[in-house]
Formats: C-alpha cells, structure tokens, sequence
C-alpha cells in the first residue's frame, strides 16, 4: 500500500507529458497546413512571382522559366530577344535582285514571269520590250514579299540560261526607328502649335503662329512620306530582270566575191553619196537668201570699181 501513491504520481506525470507532446505536434501540424494554404485574392500570384529569389543562377523555380531556356513560351522567339515581357522590334531589311537571263522566246518568258509574280504575291511595277535586228530583249522590274524573295529568283532563273546575278540586303531598322520617333515628336508639336493657335487672341499671334504651323505640318509630311518609301522597299523585295533571246546563228562562211557583190557594193557607195548630198543641199538650203543678198552685194561693188574703157577714135 505504500507503493500506491508513487505509482499513482508516476501515472499522472505520464499523461501530462503525453498531452504536451501532443498538443506540439498538433500546433506543428496547424502550423504546416496554414503555410500551405492558398493566399487570398492576387496575393497567391505575388508568391509565385517571388519564389524565385534567392535562386542559384541558371536554375529555374516552379512556375518561372530560367535564363537558359530556348525559347519564350507564348512568344515561340528566343529568349534573348524578349527583354522585360516584351519582344524586340523586327529587323527591316531591304531586299534587291538583279538577274540576266538568255531565252527562247523573251514574250513567253515575259509573260511566265509574270504568272510568277503574281503567284508569289507580287506584281510586274514596269516593263520595257525592245526589238532589234539583232535580238529582242526584255527589261522588268518586279516586286515580291521579302518571305517569297528566294523561291522567286529561283524560278526566275529557270527560265532560261542564267547569266548574271546580283542579291543584295540593306538593313534599315534604325532608319526606320528614328523617323519613327521624330514622327512622334513631330505629332506632338503640331498638336501644341495647334492648342496655342486656338488660344490666341491677337491677330498677329495668330499670323505668326499659322506660320509655324505650316512649316511644322509640311515637316511633318516629308517625314510621313519618307517613312512610307522606306517601307514600301521593306515591305516588297525589288528584282531587275533582264531577258534577252538565244543569239542568231552564224551564217555559214560564202565563197569568194563576184561582179555582183561587186555591183552591189558600188550601187551602195552610190546611194550613200546621194544621201550625203542631200543632207548637205537640205543644210544649206535656209541660208540661201542670205547667201543670195550676200553675192548680189559684193557683185555690184565690183562693177562699180571695174575701169571704164576709153572709146575708139
């Protein structure tokens, strides 16, 4: 019976720490979960944007990509060029061919040409056809879309024998960046020449101020127009064709001359030096009144210092 109160204490201590483990894992536990409930409104949002702080470099968080992926994922470009969510301007490059080509026949060509063009999206902007009696020849100037621009010289080429080609790519992105950014400033001033003409009361604030209107708006126009050639040279491709017929065959070598080679030749030498004088006679025929009064004059003066000759006795 003495024991009892000991083991009656032993049981008590037992159960006390047996509650106070268990209310610690519990308040563990509660605090797990509250770390991994969701966060109200936007705020689960920030978290994500945050879970990447801290990071070793070149390893990429749940949720984010990181700097060694290929490609961005809603854009489809490479990585470097997306700078801040936002992809960098294309590059505006002007394309140009030159090519020479020897055919069969320059109209079938010609016209094949044209059904290239338009097949590709392009068009025929100027054509000249010239015919010798040598050879005939061809000269066009097509425009295409720089994406159809390599497809279209090859078929361009397969036309005939080619004999020259000339490719070329003029990248103009600054150039176009920069009349970009005048035209907005320029916009911008004409908008506050324009409040401060509505705001004037004077008439010479007004002259004055139409003035600078006019010069900012013409200014403006030139820009607009310059921006406008630029990209149309960007937006379609330029190529010069040139087509020319297969050369005539040479004709077989002839025997040795005769009398009618002969009298030919000479009828020619004749018919040239008719031509030749009749060029000379149709030069000199509108100075002949002058000409005329001319020796008339000197005539009479020479007849008046002629001697007169002594009578006969």
């Amino acid at each position: 019976m003495r024991r009892s109160p000991a083991l009656l204490a032993l049981a008590v201590s037992t159960v006390l720490l047996a509650g106070c483990g268990g209310g610690n894992g519990a308040s563990s536990d509660a605090a797990g979960m509250s770390q991994q409930a969701p966060l109200p409104g936007g705020a689960a949002e920030d978290r994500d944007s945050y879970a990447g702080v801290g990071a070793p470099p070149g390893e990429a968080t749940a949720g984010q990509a990181g700097p060694e992926a290929a490609t961005a994922p809603d854009t489809g470009k490479p990585a470097a060029d997306v700078v801040a969510g936002r992809v960098g301007p294309a590059a505006s490059v002007i394309r140009t061919g030159e090519l020479a080509v020897v055919v069969e026949n320059v109209r079938m060509a010609a016209d094949e040409a044209g059904r290239i063009l338009r097949a590709a999206g392009g068009n025929v902007e100027a054509e000249e056809r010239g015919d010798s009696d040598r050879s005939e020849s061809a000269v066009l100037r097509l425009r295409v879309p720089p994406e159809a621009f390599d497809t279209t010289i090859a078929a361009l080429s397969g036309l005939g024998e080619e004999r020259t080609r000339r490719l070329g790519n003029d990248d103009v992105t600054e150039q176009v960046i920069d009349l970009d950014s005048r035209l907005s400033t320029q916009r911008a001033s004409v908008e506050r020449v324009r409040a401060l003409l509505a705001e004037a009361g004077d008439l010479r604030e007004v002259v004055a101020i139409e003035a600078e209107l006019t010069r900012r708006i013409a200014d403006l126009e030139s820009l607009e127009a310059r921006l406008t050639a630029l990209t149309g040279q960007v937006d379609l491709a330029t190529i010069s064709l040139r087509l020319t017929a297969t050369d005539a065959p040479i004709a077989a070598a002839r025997g040795p001359l005769g009398f009618n080679d002969g009298l030919h030749a000479g009828w020619e030498a004749v018919v040239a030096l008719g031509r030749g004088l009749g060029l000379t006679a149709g030069a000199l025929l509108p100075f002949s009144p002058v000409l005329a009064v001319a020796g008339y004059l000197i005539w009479r003066a020479r007849s008046r210092r002629a001697p007169v000759a002594a009578p006969s006795t």
